[in-house]
Formats: C-alpha cells, sequence, structure tokens
C-alpha cells in the first residue's frame, strides 16, 4: 500500500495569515500586477513628443535670414523700376499728346496770281503760295486727295487738285495751285481787269480761295490725321502777268 504524500501548507503572509485560497491559481502577471494606482517616473531626458508643423517654418526663418532680406530688396528695385517706368511712359503720353491735340495751326500767303484765257478753252489759274509750320516739335504732312476752289462773288468760277508736300519744324515751303475754270467766258470784271494796262482801282479784283486738305501730324514716330480747312480773301491790282497783291487775309 502506498503512502500518502502530505500537502504542503498553504501560503501565509508575512504575518502568517493564510492567503486567498485561489491566490496561487492566478498567473504570474496577475499575482505581480494587481489593480489599484501605479506612478511610473521617466527621466526628463528620455522624453520625446513631435514639434507641430508651424515650428519647422520659424526655425527655417531664423536659420536663414539673409535670403529673406535678399528677396525683400530684389521685390523694392522690382517696383521701382516698376514705378519709374510708368512714370516715363505716362510723361512721353503727355508731351505727344500736348504736340498732337492742341498744335499751333500752319499758316498760309498767297504771293502770285496769274490768269491765262483763250477763246477755245477755259481759263486757267495759276495762285502761288507760301506755306509755313510755326510748331517746333511737331512735322505736318499733306497728303493727296486735297482740293482747291477759287470764288468770284460767291461764285466758284475754277477749281483743281493741291499738291502734296511736307513741312518740318520751323518749316516753310512755296507750292502753286493749278485751277481750271468751270466755265468758258470769264467774268466781265475778271476780263476787263486782263484788258487794262495800268492798275487802277477798275481793274483790281478781289477773289476767294478755299482749300481743303488731309494732313497728318507727326512727333517723333506717332502720327494723327485730320483735315485742314484753309480760307483765303485776296485782292490783286490786275490780272496779268505782273500781278500785284494789294491785300489778303488767310484763316486755317
Amino acid at each position: 500500500m502506498e503512502e500518502r504524500v502530505p500537502l504542503p501548507p498553504p501560503p501565509t503572509d508575512a504575518h502568517g495569515n493564510p492567503l486567498d485560497p485561489d491566490h496561487h491559481l492566478l498567473p504570474d502577471s496577475q499575482n505581480a500586477f494587481g489593480s489599484g494606482t501605479y506612478v511610473v517616473q521617466v527621466p526628463k531626458d528620455q522624453i520625446y513628443r513631435v514639434p507641430p508643423p508651424e515650428n519647422a517654418l520659424i526655425a527655417e526663418r531664423y536659420r536663414t535670414p539673409g535670403q529673406k532680406s535678399k528677396s525683400y530688396r530684389s521685390r523694392c528695385i522690382i517696383i521701382c523700376i516698376l514705378i519709374c517706368f510708368i512714370a516715363a511712359v505716362v510723361a512721353v503720353a503727355a508731351v505727344i499728346s500736348s504736340r498732337l491735340i492742341n498744335p499751333k495751326t500752319p499758316t498760309f500767303q498767297i504771293q502770285n496770281l496769274v490768269i491765262t484765257n483763250s477763246s477755245r478753252s477755259p481759263p486757267h489759274y495759276k495762285i502761288t503760295l507760301k506755306a509755313e509750320n510755326p510748331n517746333s516739335k511737331t512735322g505736318i504732312i499733306y497728303e493727296d486727295g486735297g482740293q482747291a476752289s477759287l470764288s468770284f462773288k460767291q461764285q466758284e468760277i475754277a477749281d483743281g487738285d493741291c499738291p502734296t508736300f511736307s513741312l518740318g519744324f520751323k518749316d516753310s515751303r512755296v507750292f502753286v495751285l493749278q485751277l481750271n475754270g468751270l466755265k468758258t467766258a470769264l467774268p466781265k470784271e475778271i476780263e476787263r481787269s486782263m484788258k487794262g494796262g495800268k492798275s487802277t482801282r477798275q481793274t483790281s479784283v478781289s477773289l476767294s480761295l478755299s482749300m481743303d486738305y488731309p494732313i497728318k501730324r507727326k512727333v517723333w514716330f506717332f502720327k494723327t490725321g485730320k483735315r485742314l480747312a484753309v480760307s483765303c480773301n485776296v485782292t490783286v491790282d490786275k490780272v496779268g502777268k505782273d500781278t500785284r497783291v494789294i491785300s489778303q487775309e488767310c484763316h486755317s
């Protein structure tokens, strides 16, 4: 008959009191960590955390202060250049507009008038004029398409085309209008003036000249076009080869 092995004594605490009979059945981990509150102390040099993203931007700004100042200076230089360029453009536009919009009008002066008459064809009128540009910074271009007419006592007696030419700054030029009579017969006053020998009050003739000119005003490389109307009232001592202008008045 086998001998029974005696059971080990139940576990006791430090004071000899028996423990919970189920205590020895719990795992070691549960025996080591029971329920309760624990305080864990970790050294400061072993504490780690992730900084927010904006901290990286602040650090980058402090790390490269030279690049920020350079970019600021470059922006200031670009802005100054743009301001100077705009100011220059405005100044040039103001000068050009003042020259093109409000220039002085050209002046005209009749120097001579010759009429040739033939029984087989209408009379021919040759009028010599002088055009002058009073502007010191604006040129004038007289373009093709100008028309001229000559009237006697408010009745048109001749017409023709105006020649093309150009005037520079403070420039003048003499040009000739070639006008053809609208009727074969001359007015009686003009015919009597041509037949008269010496210049008298009876041989003097008053005529009106009108010109409609397409012109362009030029300032540097800029041009602007308009039409120029010119009217002249002239009185000559007689009509012929040695005609002398007694009085005249031209407006443009």
